[in-house]
């Protein structure tokens, strides 16, 4: 008998400890899953019948969505409004009883609903208390509401009038700038998604975080830091005959054109393909360019981050890479794709002494009365390169401002640093990349814009470079700055003579000194290769060495 008392104590104690179990998971560790479900119309009652908290910029008064009250039968109900709209809105996303939610609206869900955990004011646990509806937490964004403007109306404004571009706070991280465009109105939604999620434009896809592209010459800049970390100095000397052959596949420099002796700074100042694949190939080699790429992000998902980010990649494991395709990989073509997030990283981590901040775009959580529940930090997500060697790759990169007199990039006496790319896309289209920092002696911000097609290709066989000065608009906005080279006073004539041509004039924006209004900007950049491919969608997969088809060997963009 004492041993089926035994037998049921233990068998009821074990199924009392399996229930607190279950309670637990649902109570505690799923509870917000569960909250966040689209699928729970408990949930969704309980959200439209409780105003949502406010999602506000980094000012802390411009209001990006709020709740409105709107009366029915059964009662009073919220709808969300969103009064900055379409700049905002690849960031603020949107929330719809028919259509889920995105953006900070689903990253930050919980928060924003009420639904995150216990009331945290006296003034929440009264109205808990009382029955009555329970607004959200506001969370105030990182975003400077001006620049996100200038970013969204820059790409609004570009030739193709497709593109993104990011800027952060190098220092602590912060997101101080995400626009994509094409974008859409999130105050219209529930009628306009079946037409958006329709739209070739994809207007709904964050271009930013969510679409990859070749990065082109961007991508030069981690070839370099693998190349400085490998023990290559930036005054060491290369040659550039026009072409470096692999077996089975050649680069060739655009129209087989060669410049000799060259430093390594100025085939990054130059973007010179064939110097890059040679240090790709011979010096860096497959493993430690991919060990590199990872180091400054790619690969990664950010998890952390509210926002969705598609991770950037390099293609096939390093091990499969043969010699023509790590030539590929070291100036940013072969398979390697990434987005304007990812380089934005990249680029900061740069500007920061090689420490790569944590992406923050979440800086404060608020009750309904304002008190402040919590608030971010910067934190130090990875050391990428000593200093030493940041600071080698820092003036490489201001180098390629003033040697290679880009003038739609310069600050007055501001020094800026950078890196064009022109990454592979449908013929005489590619995409124009621009990556930069300022003031490069202590930097406050960089960014990253990528134009779709926007790197048009001239008569003369260079490409238009229209990222540059969307680039530069945010960087002056931000700084206060003039955007232009340092004015140069006029040089004094002999009196009673008129100056000659080319006297006393200051080239144009984009335009090289010696160069006559009306001519072509001479940006490096050439032709691009490769199969045309549909706008944010990856290449075509190439095997690994094998040269892209359609095209001369191993010529592709130089920007």
């Amino acid at each position: 008998m004492n041993a089926h008392l035994r037998r049921s104590f233990y068998f009821f104690a074990m199924g009392f400890v399996v229930l607190i179990g279950v309670l637990a998971y649902w109570q505690v560790y799923a509870r917000e899953s569960l909250a966040d479900n689209p699928a729970n119309n408990l949930q969704t009652r309980k959200d439209i019948s409780a105003p949502r908290g406010l999602i506000l910029a980094g000012d802390g008064e411009t209001v990006l969505a709020r709740s409105e009250p709107r009366e029915t039968q059964t009662g009073t109900v919220y709808d969300r409004s969103y009064p900055e709209g379409a700049p905002f809105s690849n960031v603020v996303g949107y929330w719809s009883t028919q259509y889920d939610r995105t953006g900070i609206e689903a990253g930050e869900n919980s928060t924003l609903s009420g639904a995150a955990g216990d009331p945290e004011t006296l003034d929440e646990l009264i109205n808990q208390l009382s029955g009555g509806p329970q607004p959200g937490n506001n969370v105030v964004l990182t975003l400077d509401p001006d620049l996100q403007r200038i970013a969204y109306e820059g790409l609004a404004e570009s030739r193709t009038g497709r593109g993104s571009a990011v800027a952060f706070d190098p220092r602590s991280g912060e997101v101080l700038a995400l626009a994509s465009y094409p974008s859409f109105d999130p105050n219209d939604i529930d009628e306009n998604f079946p037409e958006l999620s329709e739209d070739p434009d994809s207007p709904l896809l964050n271009r930013a975080t969510q679409a990859l592209y070749p990065p082109g010459s961007t991508f030069k800049v981690i070839t370099a830091a693998a190349a400085l970390e490998a023990g290559v100095e930036p005054g060491q000397e290369f040659v550039d005959d026009g072409a470096y052959e692999t077996p089975g596949y050649t680069v060739r420099n655009y129209q087989n054109k060669s410049r000799g002796e060259v430093t390594f700074t100025q085939a990054l100042v130059f973007s010179i393909n064939v110097v890059f694949a040679e240090i790709g190939v011979d010096i860096v080699e497959p493993e430690r360019l991919d060990e590199m790429a990872r180091e400054f992000g790619y690969g990664d998902d950010y998890e952390d981050f509210p926002l969705s980010v598609s991770p950037s990649g390099t293609g096939p494991p390093p091990e499969e890479w043969l010699p023509g395709y790590t030539a590929q990989v070291a100036f940013g073509q072969g398979q390697v794709l990434s987005n304007v997030f990812e380089m934005g990283l990249v680029t900061a981590a740069i500007a920061n002494d090689g420490e790569m901040m944590e992406p923050q775009i979440v800086r404060e959580i608020r009750s309904p009365d304002g008190v402040i529940l919590d608030r971010s930090s910067p934190e130090t997500r990875r050391e990428v390169l000593p200093e030493d060697t940041a600071r080698d790759l820092n003036e490489m990169m201001q180098a390629v401002v003033s040697e290679g007199n880009l003038t739609q990039a310069q600050l007055g006496d501001v020094p800026v640093a950078g890196k064009t790319g022109t990454a592979e896309a449908p013929p005489n289209s590619p995409h124009s990349w621009w990556i930069s920092f300022a003031p490069a002696d202590d930097p406050e911000i960089a960014v990253a814009v990528m134009v779709e097609n926007g790197g048009i290709i001239d008569v003369e066989g260079d490409a238009d470079t229209p990222a540059i000065p969307i680039a530069t608009e945010i960087i002056a906005a931000h700084l206060d700055a003039e955007p232009g080279p340092i004015p140069q006073p006029a040089p004094q004539q002999p009196p009673n003579q008129q100056p000659q041509p080319g006297q006393g004039q200051q080239p144009g924006p984009g335009q090289q000194p010696g160069q006559s209004p009306g001519q072509p900007p001479a940006q490096p950049g050439a032709p691009p290769f490769g199969q045309q491919q549909a706008p944010f969608q990856p290449q075509p997969a190439q095997p690994p060495g094998a040269a892209p088809g359609q095209q001369q060997p191993g010529q592709s963009p130089g920007g």
